[in-house]
């Protein structure tokens, strides 16, 4: 699936809180300090399932930065490993990273939860005239054509960060920027800052939701749009023809999860993602659920990419446990763990 962003201004509104199913999450501690992948094309994934697609956009274009060093993985993140992305140089080009499966956790998350959340770290990085359009969005489709659910865009040489959703404006469907500030007034960040934000969207009405340090915006219901289901996660980064210099930033901690309401920026959610661990994966027999926790872990469920469960386990609540896949045809399976820490959905190939 890939995007094109078209961007405009908008609107805002209110929030709640409760428990989160993780469906994907990075801290990015356990790849290799390098690029994150060699091929730019997205067609073959780099490390920890990750593709990446880097471009100079076509000629005639001034851009000459794409290569597998735009996406690095560096020791500088907010508290290990974190990702950094360096944008184009010139008036074209673009930079996507993404890692297939949401659409299949999606599916297979708990009856009800239907609101995505997205929540990351982000590091602004040194100061720059670039005016490209940078962050992390949640994408789904309408029939052939893409559309941005929620996400966010920063612009380095204003310093500005915006909301980002496809919405209703009267009778016009499109792509809008949505200014976060209080009054209307634009949120600016500060150069070389670590901040964390993220952004809700409801896939039963189109209600979008955006939070981070001094703000916690919606639009009105007039102006949802939809509804959509969510089929990918992307960092992105795309540019006006007036850009003229290139910028990098640094991301971490990136977390995707399904609730019931609205429950953005609790840190114990991640924390318990980022500490489980499944193993080995692949696997044609015995696989281990562990974490450094100490968390109770409750059950344990299968399902394979059309849904239906296959497989379920009681466990006995304890911090890590065996499931015997042994049974189990060949083939991709989503396993929804669930503990007294919330439930994780983590991907596990049947060899």
């Amino acid at each position: 699936m890939k995007k094109q962003l078209l961007f405009a201004g908008l609107l805002f509104g209110s929030v709640f809180s409760v428990n989160a199913q993780v469906l994907q999450s990075e801290n990015f501690n356990s790849l290799t300090v390098g690029n994150v992948s060699a091929d730019i094309t997205g067609a073959t994934p780099g490390q920890g399932g990750w593709s990446v697609l880097a471009n100079n956009g076509q000629d005639p274009t001034t851009a000459t930065n794409a290569g597998p060093s735009n996406f690095q993985i560096v020791a500088s993140g907010q508290s290990s490993n974190g990702l950094k992305i360096v944008t184009t140089n010139g008036n074209k080009g673009g930079r996507f990273m993404w890692k297939d499966g949401l659409d299949a956790s999606w599916a297979a998350r708990t009856t009800g939860n239907n609101i995505i959340q997205l929540e990351f770290d982000f590091f602004t990085g040194p100061a720059s005239t670039s005016t490209a359009q940078n962050g992390v969005n949640i994408f789904g489709a309408e029939g052939t054509n893409s559309r941005i659910l929620g996400g966010f865009v920063y612009v380095p040489n204003t310093k500005t960060l915006t909301g980002v959703a496809y919405l209703k404006n009267g009778a016009t469907y499109g792509t809008y920027l949505i200014t976060l500030g209080a009054g209307n007034t634009p949120i600016v960040l500060t150069d070389n800052t670590w901040y964390r934000i993220g952004v809700a969207y409801n896939t039963t009405n189109g209600a979008v939701i955006w939070k981070g340090p001094g703000f916690e915006v919606g639009v009105n219901a007039v102006n949802y749009a939809g509804p959509f289901e969510p089929l990918e996660v992307d960092f992105v980064s795309a540019v006006p023809t007036t850009n003229a210099a290139s910028a990098e930033h640094t991301f971490d901690n990136f977390v995707v999860t399904a609730t019931p309401t609205v429950a953005l920026l609790s840190k114990e959610d991640f924390s318990f993602a980022s500490k489980l661990s499944v193993y080995p994966n692949p696997s044609n027999g015995l696989v281990t659920i562990s974490n450094d926790l100490n968390s109770a872990l409750k059950s344990v469920s299968l399902t394979d990419l059309n849904g239906r469960t296959v497989k379920t386990v009681e466990l006995n609540g304890d911090s890590s446990a065996q499931i015997n896949i042994s049974d189990l045809s060949a083939g991709v399976y989503m396993m929804n763990i669930s503990s007294d820490q919330g439930s994780v959905i983590k991907k596990i190939v049947k060899n």
